[in-house]
């Protein structure tokens, strides 16, 4: 009865417009609060206790360092590099917009701080050079999606901090699947690229291929040095997103790009952001024991069990599932709120938890560009000045790329397995 009551306070408070935290929150406490079995203490000590935890510190350090990174040059440095590598094949500049990303993910961890960082300076460049805004928005958003899946990513710190599941695990497993959709992406612009406006441009010298890349040494340098000091055992992922928010601000330094104003700009963003990520958590967190003191999880497996025991047939169901989620849902609280429910699921089945952990985080992410919600390509609108609406077109081929992705990595799981079995011991 008390989650049915949460589930129609959920839905009345989302209808009225009330943001996803507070009205998960909301309705979490209202339910208890007509139950009346359950101290009001409960909540606050229930709230406390999700965000009460030392990976989660690495969120707001990896978010303080993409917003140091934003006005340290980086971003910069790793777009000129792009346009030299591959700026002169088809769709040379979609192109170099989708290895900027790729680069960037390996940096920041955030699909928003990848997708605002590069899409200020990409989206108004391709429409300068002719590209159609709604191909402008697909190749954006949808790059900036490798971001939460190529390491380090903040939404796998989340997802290992509520299961207990390896971060490092997490991190390597999301290398391959990763690179795949990035692939992908490549392979779809280059169809797309010439009815979306691509024009021939000249292959960069060789003198500026090699001048570009090293000036964006320093920027490589900094994902080498996070995952190698996670799996060297140096630091952990908490530490490691203390010593990419130091790196970023030396390098912001020695660049002299930092300024008073900046800083005061960069930290209060970083501020922000996290508390409204952890408020989101919190949230979801109360929404999730709702669900699991009422035997959720039981009921899942249950339902499961009898429509399926065959791990494969499983995934592909959890995959539907999600997708479908992601497109009402944020990431972090679709995750917060379903995966500890299905974890007795997945163990019941004897699935490898990382190898779930990244499909579960691939399919949320993709439901970030779907509409009806579509936060990036929502983003990626306001910056192309395009509706929303108009670019389900050019969306839909990429979404069915990171799909097929989705899908391989599904039925071979050594591609998430590989790596952490051979750099983890």
């Amino acid at each position: 009865m008390v989650v049915g009551i949460m589930l129609a306070l959920f839905a009345l408070f989302m209808c009225m417009g009330v943001p996803i935290a507070h009205a998960m929150g909301l309705a979490a406490a209202l339910a208890l609060l007509w139950e009346g079995q359950i101290p009001i203490l409960q909540l606050a000590q229930s709230f406390y206790q999700s965000i009460d935890g030392f990976a989660l510190l690495a969120v707001p350090l990896f978010i303080l360092a993409g917003e140091l990174m934003s006005v340290g040059g980086i971003t910069e440095r790793l777009v000129n590099m792009s346009r030299a590598l591959i700026g002169h094949v088809r769709g040379g500049l979609a192109q170099a917009n989708i290895l900027t990303n790729m680069f960037m993910a390996a940096i920041s961890g955030s699909a928003l701080a990848d997708l605002a960082a590069i899409g200020s300076m990409m989206i108004p460049a391709m429409k300068k050079e002719g590209y159609r805004a709604d191909f402008c928005v697909a190749v954006t958003s949808c790059a900036a999606m490798m971001a939460p899946i190529i390491p380090p990513s903040v939404i796998a710190v989340i997802y290992g901090s509520v299961t207990g599941v390896s971060i490092g695990a997490l991190f390597l497993g999301g290398v391959i699947p990763g690179l795949l959709a990035g692939v992908s992406m490549f392979i779809i612009t280059w169809f797309l690229a010439p009815r979306a406006g691509a024009k021939p441009v000249p292959r960069a010298p060789m003198t500026v291929v090699v001048s570009s890349s090293t000036r964006a040494i320093p920027a490589l340098v900094m994902p080498i040095i996070i995952v190698g000091g996670i799996l060297g055992g140096v630091f952990t992922p908490t530490e490691a997103g203390a010593v990419a928010a130091l790196y970023a601000l030396i390098f912001g330094f020695v660049l002299r790009r930092h300024t008073r104003t900046t800083l005061f700009h960069n930290f209060s963003n970083a501020a922000s952001t996290t508390a409204a990520a952890l408020v989101t958590i919190g949230g979801a967190a109360l929404f999730s024991w709702i669900l699991a003191r009422a035997g959720a999880a039981q009921m899942a497996l249950q339902l499961m069990l009898a429509v399926t025991e065959t791990p494969v047939i499983a995934l592909l169901i959890l995959i539907g599932f999600f997708f479908l989620l992601g497109t009402f849902l944020e990431p972090v609280p679709a995750l917060i709120i379903t995966v500890p429910v299905l974890t007795p699921m997945i163990k019941h089945l004897a699935m490898d938890p990382a190898h779930v952990g990244i499909i579960v985080i691939m399919m949320l992410v993709v439901g970030s560009v779907t509409p009806p919600v579509g936060i990036l390509a929502m983003v990626a609108c306001k910056i192309a000045g395009v509706e929303y609406n108009k670019t389900f077109g050019m969306l839909t081929p990429f979404i069915l790329a990171w799909l097929v992705v989705v899908v391989l990595v599904a039925f071979n799981p050594w591609m998430v397995t590989w790596l952490p079995s051979l750099m983890i011991k």
